[in-house]
C-alpha cells in the first residue's frame, strides 16, 4: 500500500516540472513580443535549429529543473536516508532530464558537448541514489550542481558571474531540501524536517537575496513597467511560491504540507528557469539624458530615441514608421529615416508606451527636474529636428552628459562655409553658366546662401533665380526640404552641370536614393575616425542616423581627426569600398556611410 502511494505521489511531484514551463511560456505569449527571446536561449529568428524556439525553451526549462532536482536531492542525501518516494522521484526526474537533453541536442538547441555529460551525470546519480550509495551520490550531486552553476554564469561578466553562480547553487540546494521535506519515509517526517530546517531556510534566504540583487542589476524596479512585464510576473510567482513552500515546510510538514511544498518548490524553480531565458524590462533611464533603447515590435528590433528626455516637448525617433509613441503616430519625414513624433511629456512622466502591430512596449523615463534649452527644443520640434537628434545621438555615443544649447541648423559652421566656398570655386573653374540655389527658412540656410552668393560673385559665377538645364544646382536647405527636392526628378535630372549639396546633406535618406547629386566633405567616410563613429551607431542599432552633424558631435572637442589637404567632392555609388590602410580596422570591410552604397571621392582635394 505504501509503495502504491509513493508511486502515485511521484507523478504529482513531477507535475510542476513538466507542466509549468508549458503554461508559463504559453501565458507569456504577448510578453515575449515585449522582451524578445532572452539571453539564455537563442533567438526567435534562429535558422540553425530543427525545432521551433518555444519547444526548445520548454525542453531547456524541463531539463534544467529535472537536473536540479536530481542534483539537489542527491547532494543533501546524507541528511536523511532516502525514502521510496525520493528514490522514485530522483529516478523519474533523471529520466525526464535525459530525454529532454537528448531531444534538445538533436533539435539543435544545445551542443552534444554540453548535453551528454549532463544527461549521463543525472542518470548515474539516480542509480547511485537508488542503490543507497549516499556518499557517492552526494559527490555526484555536488558536481552536477557545480555544472549547473557554471552554465548559469555564461553570458555574465564581472561580479555578476559570482552572483549568478551563488543564485543557482542556493536554488538547487533549496530545491533538494524541499524534496527531502516533502518525501520523508513514513514516521520520519519530523526528524527529517528538524535536520533539514537550517539548510532549507538558509538556502532560501541566499536564493532570494541573490535573485533580488540580480533583478536590481538588470534594471528591475517597483514600477508599472516591471509589474506588467513577463519578468515581473515570474518574480511574483517566485516570491509567493517561496513564501508558501518555506512556511508550509517549516510550520506544517504533514502529508498535505509535503505536497504543497513539492508543488510550490517545483513552480518556484521553474519560474526561475524561465526567468533566465527572458530579456529583462528596459533598464531605467538616466535622469534628464537622451534615451536610447531597442525594443522588439512587429517581429523586428526597432531602435527608439527620446531627445532631450526632459519635461516638455520631446522628439522621438522610432526605427519604423507608423508606430504610436505615447499616443502620437510616428510619421515618415522627407530626408529622414524611420518614424518621427513630437510628444509632450509633462514633468513626472515615468513611462512612455510604443505600440506597433498590435504589440505594446513600455519604456522607463526619468525626465529630471530641469527643462531643456529653449533653442534646442525649438530645433528638435522644427523641420530640422531629425538632424538635430542625430547630432545629440553623436554626443551621447561619445559619452557627453550635457545637452547642446542649440541645433546644427541654427548657425553655419566655419567648416561648412569653407566647404561651400570650395564648391563654388570648383564650379566657377568649370565655366558653369549659372548657379541655382535651393534654400529653406533656417538660419543656417540663409547664412549658407549669403556665403555662396559672395563666393559666386568673386568667381564670376552668376546666381540664377530659376533653374536652367545648363546650370548647376546647389542645395543648401535642411534634410526635409533638401530630401524632398532631391527626390524630385525634375531637379535631379534637369541640370547638365549636376546637382550639388551642402555637407550636412550627406545622409542615406537624402543621397542614398540614386538622386545623382554629389556633395563636398572635409572628411572621408572611410577614414578610421568615421568608421569608429559608424561602429558606435551600429552597436546602438542607429546606423541609418549617420550624418556629418552626428559625426562632428561624436568627435571629441579638440580632436580634429586626420589631417586633410582640402575638401573633396563625393558621389554616391552602389558598391562597398575597402579603406586605405584596412589593417588599422582589423582587416574588416568598412561600414558604409550609405547602406547599400558608398560615398566615394571623385575629385582631388579642392583649394581652400
Amino acid at each position: 500500500m505504501r509503495e502504491d502511494r509513493a508511486r502515485r505521489f511521484v507523478p504529482r511531484l513531477l507535475l510542476p516540472v513538466l507542466v509549468s514551463p508549458v503554461l508559463l511560456l504559453a501565458l507569456a505569449g504577448p510578453a515575449w513580443a515585449q522582451t524578445g527571446w532572452g539571453a539564455g536561449g537563442g533567438s526567435r529568428d534562429a535558422v540553425d535549429t530543427l525545432l521551433p524556439w518555444p519547444l526548445l525553451a520548454v525542453l531547456g526549462v524541463v531539463a534544467l529543473v529535472s537536473s536540479a532536482l536530481v542534483a539537489g536531492t542527491a547532494a543533501l542525501g546524507f541528511l536523511a536516508p532516502p525514502s521510496r518516494s525520493s528514490m522514485l522521484l530522483v529516478q523519474s526526474a533523471a529520466a525526464v532530464a535525459v530525454v529532454a537533453l537528448v531531444i534538445r541536442c538533436v533539435g539543435g538547441g544545445i551542443s552534444a558537448f554540453a548535453a551528454l555529460p549532463q544527461a549521463a551525470g543525472a542518470a548515474v546519480i539516480a542509480v547511485l541514489f537508488a542503490r543507497g550509495a549516499r556518499s557517492a551520490s552526494a559527490v555526484g550531486g555536488v558536481l552536477l550542481t557545480a555544472a549547473l552553476a557554471y552554465d548559469a554564469t555564461i553570458g555574465h561578466t564581472d561580479w555578476h558571474v559570482g552572483l549568478a553562480a551563488v543564485h543557482m547553487v542556493a536554488a538547487v540546494t533549496w530545491l533538494g531540501a524541499a524534496v527531502l521535506v516533502a518525501t520523508p519515509a513514513c514516521g520520519a517526517r519530523f526528524t527529517v524536517v528538524r535536520r533539514v530546517t537550517l539548510v532549507f531556510a538558509v538556502s532560501a534566504v541566499m536564493a532570494v537575496s541573490a535573485a533580488a540583487l540580480e533583478a536590481v542589476a538588470k534594471g528591475m524596479r517597483f514600477d508599472a513597467v516591471t509589474a506588467t512585464s513577463l519578468t515581473g510576473l515570474l518574480v511574483l510567482i517566485q516570491a509567493l511560491g517561496m513564501l508558501v513552500a518555506v512556511s508550509t515546510g517549516l510550520c506544517r510538514p504533514g502529508a498535505v504540507g509535503g505536497r504543497v511544498v513539492a508543488y510550490s518548490a517545483g513552480l518556484v524553480f521553474t519560474a526561475g528557469s524561465v526567468l533566465m531565458l527572458v530579456t529583462p524590462p528596459p533598464a531605467p533611464a538616466e535622469p534628464g539624458r537622451p534615451l536610447l533603447r531597442t525594443v522588439a515590435l512587429a517581429d523586428q528590433d526597432a531602435p527608439v530615441v527620446v531627445v532631450p528626455q526632459r519635461p516638455g516637448r520631446n522628439l522621438v525617433h522610432v526605427g519604423m514608421a507608423g508606430a504610436l509613441v505615447g499616443g502620437v503616430r510616428a510619421e515618415e519625414r522627407p530626408g529622414a529615416p524611420g518614424g518621427w513624433a513630437v510628444v509632450d511629456l509633462p514633468a513626472g512622466t515615468d513611462v512612455l508606451t510604443v505600440e506597433a502591430g498590435g504589440e505594446q512596449v513600455s519604456l522607463r523615463l526619468d525626465l529630471g527636474p530641469d527643462p531643456a534649452p529653449p533653442a534646442l527644443v525649438a530645433g528638435l520640434t522644427g523641420p530640422d529636428g531629425p538632424e538635430c537628434l542625430s547630432a545629440v545621438v553623436g554626443r551621447l555615443l561619445r559619452g557627453a552628459a550635457d545637452l547642446p544649447a542649440a541645433c546644427p541648423a541654427d548657425a553655419l559652421s566655419e567648416a561648412d562655409a569653407a566647404t561651400l566656398r570650395a564648391t563654388v570655386r570648383f564650379l566657377g573653374d568649370r565655366d558653369v553658366p549659372a548657379l541655382y540655389l535651393v534654400t529653406d527658412g533656417s538660419r543656417r540656410s540663409a547664412a549658407a546662401a549669403a556665403v555662396v552668393r559672395e563666393a559666386a560673385a568673386g568667381n564670376g559665377l552668376p546666381v540664377a533665380n530659376r533653374l536652367d538645364r545648363a546650370d548647376a544646382a546647389l542645395v543648401v536647405a535642411g534634410w526635409e526640404v533638401g530630401g524632398r527636392k532631391l527626390t524630385d526628378e525634375a531637379l535631379s535630372l534637369s541640370s547638365v552641370a549636376r546637382t550639388y549639396t551642402a555637407p550636412w546633406l550627406a545622409t542615406n535618406a537624402v543621397l542614398g536614393r540614386q538622386t545623382g547629386a554629389v556633395t563636398t566633405l572635409d572628411f572621408d567616410p572611410l577614414d578610421v575616425s568615421a568608421q569608429r563613429y559608424l561602429a558606435d551607431l551600429r552597436a546602438a542599432g542607429l546606423t541609418p542616423l549617420a550624418s556629418p552633424a552626428g559625426f562632428r558631435a561624436w568627435t571629441a572637442p579638440g580632436d580634429a581627426g586626420p589631417a586633410v589637404a582640402g575638401p573633396r567632392i563625393f558621389a554616391s555609388v552602389q558598391i562597398s569600398m575597402m579603406p586605405t590602410g584596412a589593417g588599422e580596422m582589423d582587416n574588416r570591410t568598412t561600414d558604409p556611410w550609405l547602406p547599400g552604397g558608398s560615398l566615394t571621392p571623385v575629385t582631388p582635394p579642392l583649394p581652400r
